[in-house]
């Protein structure tokens, strides 16, 4: 009988968990913009850096090579964001209150004070990517905005249409992973989740990892 009600209490915590309202949103202002994803605010009397969930533009700044040119669009998703966001005050939502990144920065939704939802509008405007590899709240909606840019061919995929057209080594937008002939799901990625690379380097290039075999 002990057993029954120790699972019933671990079950009514998950449950609990699972359900319990995100955190409460946080004003900001932003001070200083790093890229097109990355900025600095600062929350009452504290300064945070701060990762957008869910979207992942070009990077301006190569971490593991200072001398790397930054991608494709890079500067121009930077010049977006630094226009839209440098100097303004805006709500800061959050997932969970696990919030820190591998890097320590915080993860959040930032939402400008006539309500815009910038992280999407970087992907409504073609300046990110969707970053589908893991779950979050907004997830199935940045992907529909993402194959809706990359259709009217917006921002980063002006170029990236005209360049990626054929090739051997097929990409799987929503996993961000790519596949080699001969591997196992080659063959099974849905037509509009498709994209062509030339060579494994052009796959990687534009933000790619192998796939398992």
């Amino acid at each position: 009988m002990r057993w029954r009600l120790l699972v019933c209490a671990w079950l009514w915590l998950a449950v609990s968990a699972a359900a319990a309202p995100p955190p409460a949103p946080q004003a900001a202002v932003v001070t200083r913009v790093v890229d097109g994803d990355t900025v600095h605010v600062r929350v009452d009397t504290r300064d945070l850096t701060v990762r957008l969930i869910g979207v992942d533009t070009p990077e301006l700044h190569v971490a593991d090579d200072p001398a790397a040119a930054p991608q494709p669009f890079a500067r121009e998703a930077s010049a977006f964001t630094r226009a839209r966001l440098a100097g303004h005050a805006v709500r800061l939502e959050f997932e969970s209150d696990d919030r820190l990144d591998r890097f320590g920065r915080t993860l959040a939704y930032v939402f400008l004070a006539d309500g815009t939802f910038f992280n999407r509008e970087l992907i409504r405007g073609g300046y990110a990517r969707a970053y589908g590899r893991f779950p979050f709240r907004f997830r199935e909606q940045f992907l529909a905005d993402e194959v809706a840019a990359r259709q009217a061919g917006r921002g980063l995929w002006a170029e990236a249409n005209a360049r990626v057209v054929s090739g051997p080594v097929i990409g799987n937008r929503r996993s961000r992973l790519y596949h080699l002939p001969g591997q196992k799901h080659y063959s099974d990625i849905g037509v509009h989740n498709r994209v062509y690379f030339a060579d494994e380097d052009a796959a990687r290039a534009a933000g790619y990892a192998p796939a398992r075999q």
